[in-house]
């Protein structure tokens, strides 16, 4: 039988985490009829942008930094 203290100390795991929100940029950006349909690129492209400053500082429900995917 093997001594606990006789083992080497092994991680329990992974380091922290950052949550992970997934965002279907179409439905978003379609979501305010605003023009975004003359300038479809553009409209994703601001999305992208806007979302640099959650990825920082997280959501009301999600502390930050957090990992955004853009779909």
């Amino acid at each position: 039988m093997t001594n606990p203290s006789d083992t080497p100390d092994v991680p329990d795991g992974p380091g922290p985490v950052s949550p992970l929100l997934i965002v279907d940029g179409a439905n978003v950006v379609g979501s305010v009829p605003d023009g975004w349909w003359r300038d479809r690129r553009g409209a994703a492209e601001r999305l992208r942008d806007r979302l640099v400053a959650f990825a920082r500082a997280g959501t009301a429900e999600l502390a930050g930094p957090v990992e955004v995917v853009l779909v």
